[in-house]
This record gives structure tokens, sequence and C-alpha cells, in this order.
């Protein structure tokens, strides 16, 4: 009898075992790029992006730019967070613009939505959140000399994405990358990813007991899709890929971590570095300390754990020493 047990536990455990063992899609292709000219090209660009936004995406969640009315020495391009919004960059961008940068903010594809319950995330591909990186860097050269991306989390991700492809990407500020959850290897993520692109979707809310009226950002979806997420570790492995390739093709590379994160592991994020400066590439790390109290969301001002006032400082000094 225990035999005939173990042998349906295993037949019943292969088709487990095969989809965390399946081979994780390679990352996205590159585009050729497609820098804007010049100034009033930027702009062009920007309003017919802004116009694209159709009545499905919150009046406070379509892509911002801020600028000085002509093209300035640098532009920076903040690329928000996993389900949330631009707005959730608006003070950095304040500050930035005050310091004399032009600074553009799009808004990631399936994010902003009116419906916070939208099932949208689960289409999100790693494909998406590249293109739409590559197409602010291209916008935002018409916008400054030089061109900084800045992002958070998944966007994170895709900026050190750019880093590994962009040769004309200047600088990419890689925040709290989402490379892997919080505690859990590169190899055990890696059987997590297949899982989950391979599995059926499903929504994990950020805070199961108060769901649809957890604090915080109203704009911020309350959930998010694990296809999706899956996606954004997808696009995580190409860029460790390619960091294990060669140094990156951008000109500067900054890591910003906190030992306070609880969404995301830093290993994988230390990792990245590691693999980019053995082949001599130009990355500065800062690591918040725990005592700081900083978390993983350390830009938007409405999060009831916010210290803007300790993260801040450090980011200004990451983008515009």
């Amino acid at each position: 009898m225990m035999r005939i047990v173990g042998w349906m536990a295993g037949i019943l455990a292969a088709p487990l075992v095969y989809v965390a063992f399946a081979p994780i899609p390679e990352g996205p292709t590159p585009a050729s790029p497609s820098p804007a000219r010049d100034y009033p090209e930027a702009i062009a660009r920007f309003e017919r992006s802004f116009a694209a936004q159709d009545k499905s995406v919150r009046g406070d969640c379509r892509p911002r730019l801020l600028t000085h009315g002509r093209k300035t020495g640098r532009a920076m391009v903040l690329l928000h967070g996993f389900t949330n919004c631009p707005m959730q960059f608006d003070s950095l961008a304040t500050l930035l613009h005050r310091r004399g940068f032009n600074v553009y903010q799009p808004r990631v594809p399936r994010h902003g939505l009116a419906d916070r319950m939208t099932t949208e995330l689960a289409d999100l591909t790693a494909e998406e959140l590249a293109g739409s990186a590559e197409e602010a860097l291209d916008l935002a050269h018409g916008l400054g000399d030089s061109v900084t991306v800045v992002g958070l989390s998944s966007t994170a991700v895709a900026a050190a994405w750019l880093a590994v492809h962009r040769g004309d990407l200047d600088q990419a500020v890689v925040i709290a990358p989402a490379l892997s959850p919080r505690d859990v290897g590169l190899g055990w993520t890696k059987r997590l990813t297949s899982a989950l692109l391979l599995a059926p979707n499903f929504f994990t809310w950020w805070d199961s007991k108060l769901k649809e009226g957890v604090g915080g950002p109203r704009q911020c979806y309350p959930r998010f899709a694990s296809r999706g997420l899956a996606q954004v570790y997808r696009l995580g492995f190409a860029a460790l890929a390619g960091a294990t390739a060669a140094k990156p093709a951008a000109r500067d590379v900054v890591i910003l971590t906190t030992a306070a994160d609880e969404g995301v592991g830093n290993a994988a994020a230390h990792e990245l570095a590691r693999r980019w400066r053995v082949h001599g590439g130009n990355v500065r790390t800062y690591e918040f300390p725990e005592s700081l109290d900083v978390r993983h969301d350390m830009i938007d001002p409405e999060q009831p754990y916010q210290r803007i006032a300790i993260a801040y400082p450090e980011i200004l000094r990451a983008v515009a020493p």
C-alpha cells in the first residue's frame, strides 16, 4: 500500500517538478535606439503620449513633465514602482526640477488605472517594462544633454536592463530592485519564476487583512498579479545574465538598497553589482542601515512608513552629487 501511495505521489509531483524547472524565456530584445533629436521633438513625443491616455487612466496618474522651457544639461527619467503610478515621484521630481533638471515621469503600462481592482497586471510582460523604459530614454534625449534613468523596484529592474543594453544611457539609478523576494536566493527565485510563469495567474493582497482598505497612496492597486511579478523577475534574470557577460553599457550605475526592505532580497542586488564590477563597470552602491527603517517604497511620501527626510538626500546625492 505504501508503495502505491508513493508511486501516486510521484506521478502527481512530476508536473510540479517540470513547472519549477522549466526554462525561463529569454529576456526582451532591445529596440533600435530612437532618440529625440531636440527639445521640440521631445515635447511632441510627450504630448502624443499624454493624449493617448484614455478615460480608464486616473487623471492624477497620467505622465508628467517638468521642464525649464528648453533643453538642459541633464534630464531625469523617474520610473514609478509596481502597482503605483507617476504621482509616486512627484515630490522628488519637484526637488530635481528646482536643481535645474528637466524631469520626465512616464506611466508604466497597465498601471494607474481608475479601477484599482483591475486585472490588467496579470498581462504585464517583461517586453512592456523594457519597452516603456526605452521609449522614456529616447524621449529624454531631447530634454537633456545627458540622461539619468531612476527606477524603483520593478522599474529598477528595467533601469538595470537599460544599463546592460543602452550605451546612450549616462546614468542608471537602481533603487531596491525586485530581482528576488526577501530571504530567497537567486536559485530558488528562478524556480519560483518558472512556476509562476506557467501556473494560472492569482492575485495577492498587499495586506491580507485590510485588503482594499490598505492604507497609503490611494492611487496604488491593493493587490498584485503573480504573472506580472514573474515577468519582473524574468526581466531581472535577463539583466543579471547581461551583467555576467560584460560591464554595463551605461556610463554610470548606482544601486541603492535598504536593510529594512520588507519586499525584496538585497543579496541579488549585491550580486548584480559584483558581476558588473568583475568586468570593470563603474558601479556605486549604498545600503540604508536597518536602524534607519527606510522601507521598500522609499519614494512615495503618502506611505504611512515613509522616511523621505532620510531617503531623499541620499537619492539626490546619487543622481546629482
